[in-house]
């Protein structure tokens, strides 16, 4: 459980300085607009879709597969990630800069 708050909280982050502009991986989200939608999204342009596919690969490399085990740890990991979107935006909202 511990590993689901941790990996969507580095994907999360990674996937916003992807999207944000002037941010150090600001030319990473560049390239990969140039893209089409479908290859796009799960390289970062969408944080759902980057938590999910980084979710997929860590399930399937570090844990005896299961089937509704990594049904749980994708989709657990993706809300989880919507939470912290939330808060981002709730604390974005009032940012004074």
């Amino acid at each position: 459980m511990e590993d689901i708050f941790k990996i969507s909280l580095i994907t999360f982050i990674i996937s916003t300085l992807i999207q944000e502009s002037h941010t150090p991986l600001s030319w990473y989200g560049s390239l990969i607009d140039r893209l089409p939608w479908y290859i796009s999204k799960p390289l970062g342009s969408c944080y759902k879709c980057f938590t999910g596919e980084v979710f997929l690969w860590y399930f399937i490399f570090t844990k005896p597969f299961d089937f509704f085990e990594l049904l749980f740890f994708v989709c657990a990991g993706i809300f989880t990630a919507m939470i912290y979107h939330k808060i981002y935006c709730y604390l974005n909202e009032y940012n004074t800069d």
